[in-house]
């Protein structure tokens, strides 16, 4: 889809801020566990010092694309008043902070989900024609990814060993007249619904080595525009020199009023 990039530039600081930390500083894990908190807190509303807009729910007026896959899947589309949900519901079971040795972070989705109206036209290895025209639904329950990678230079930073493991507990979709056919149609939506986990799985394992070979080298451009001090400064908004403008600062924390009223 052709639309503006939405640059985790929070959670990327959050995993070299991680690997960067020697186990004897773990006062820093406690930090990022609370920056993230925080954030949970906003991501209703954009957070400019970040370069975030509202994420939850994360929302696209408009976008166009189109996938050419050589014989699998061929087909041009739209999305309008896309909305995803969910997002700010996510948990971070396991946080292991190494320098040179392997760092662990697993992030959890309860329950995200989205709607939208779209349109897609085109095929399906060439023999189910695509006729997607009207409202589409999606739904994903108790999502978890845990990433383990390794520190292998600090000056500037680079990781390596990077591994992404994927864990789907259950998916739902409803594509409005996806294919012409409307028993065929319907045959693929009760085949996703009933076996969507074990088809993705199978599609993560398969792609799985290039996917993440890709990501690691998108990490490492990453690092190469920050110091170790402008990693730290974005998740606490501060600085080493002088003072500095709060993370958070004009973004109100009232996006879970039954959390900020536990506290």
């Amino acid at each position: 889809m052709r639309r503006e990039p939405v640059i985790p530039r929070a959670t990327l600081a959050v995993l070299i801020l991680c690997a960067c930390l020697a186990p004897a500083k773990c006062l820093y894990e406690s930090q990022i566990l609370s920056f993230l908190d925080e954030l949970k807190l906003r991501m209703c509303h954009p957070i400019p010092s970040l370069g975030l807009p509202a994420l939850d729910p994360l929302e696209i007026k408009h976008a166009d694309g189109a996938v050419d896959g050589k014989y699998l899947v061929d087909f041009t589309g739209s999305i309008d008043n896309f909305q995803l949900h969910g997002l700010s519901d996510f948990e971070v079971p396991a946080l292991t902070l190494r320098l040179l040795r392997t760092s662990t972070i697993n992030f959890t989705l309860p329950l995200t989900y989205l709607n939208s109206t779209y349109t897609a036209k085109g095929s399906l290895a060439y023999i189910l024609n695509l006729a997607g025209d009207g409202d589409a639904e999606a739904s994903i329950k108790d999502f978890s990814i845990l990433i383990t990678f390794i520190v292998s230079n600090i000056a500037p930073i680079r990781i390596r060993s990077l591994d992404i493991q994927l864990h789907l507990g259950d998916l739902k979709i409803n594509f409005e007249s996806l294919l012409e056919e409307e028993r065929v149609n319907d045959f693929i939506h009760a085949l996703v619904n009933e076996m969507g986990v074990e088809l993705l799985s199978d599609i993560w394992d398969y792609g799985q080595g290039t996917v993440v070979d890709k990501i690691q080298t998108a990490i490492n451009n990453f690092l190469g525009q920050f110091s170790l001090t402008d990693i730290i400064g974005i998740i606490t908004g501060g600085g080493n020199e002088e003072e500095s403008t709060p993370i958070f600062d004009g973004v109100e924390p009232d996006c879970k009023p039954e959390i900020s009223s536990r506290k």
